[in-house]
């Protein structure tokens, strides 16, 4: 029964041996790598089953405030420390991540890390990398939220079918726009 359970709790019952599988970002791997768990050997990262060669991405941001020409060379030079590959390999590593930049090398990285490269490159070259509908992404949030709804009504068995299930989506997201 996931239905309003917080993500870490869904973790740690994985960790434990209570439940056997969690549909989760990567940010769930710290709680892995802090239980003292070992990717590829306690645990594995696999793309959800059935997208195999597609990466939904999610980012993290910096926004900048727009700011007199004297202050500028600051920003420039915050941006470009943290998109350089050694600081996107040193962060991500620590982040359990995957970088922004695909041509960051997997050297340092974990199994879960390399994997994560590999898929976010071939994802990219081969036109199936795809904007998450969390945080806009992927699309305005009253078709995420239309998208949102109808799923979670499928999931929890509202909508029997799948059939039934497209039938609503569409219509769904035919009303939000």
């Amino acid at each position: 029964n996931f239905s309003g359970r917080d993500w870490n709790l869904a973790t740690a019952m994985v960790i434990k041996g209570d439940a056997l599988v969690q549909v989760m970002g990567d940010w769930a791997k710290g709680e892995f790598v802090a239980a003292k768990k070992k990717p590829d050997t306690d645990f594995l990262c696999y793309r959800f089953p059935g997208t195999e060669g597609s990466v939904i991405y999610n980012s993290d941001m910096f926004g900048m405030f727009n700011v007199p020409d004297d202050r500028k060379a600051a920003q420039v030079a915050l941006a470009t420390a943290t998109l350089s590959k050694s600081f996107q390999s040193a962060f991500n590593v620590v982040k359990g991540s995957v970088p922004a930049r695909t041509d960051v090398p997997d050297t340092d990285f974990d199994a879960c890390g390399k994997k994560g490269i590999a898929d976010l490159k071939a994802a990219n070259e081969g036109g199936t990398l795809f904007g998450s509908l969390a945080q806009g992404y992927g699309a305005p949030p009253a078709i995420a939220n239309a998208y949102k709804d109808v799923v979670s009504k499928f999931v929890h068995g509202q909508i029997k079918s799948s059939d039934e299930a497209v039938t609503q989506l569409v219509q769904a997201i035919d009303d939000a726009r």
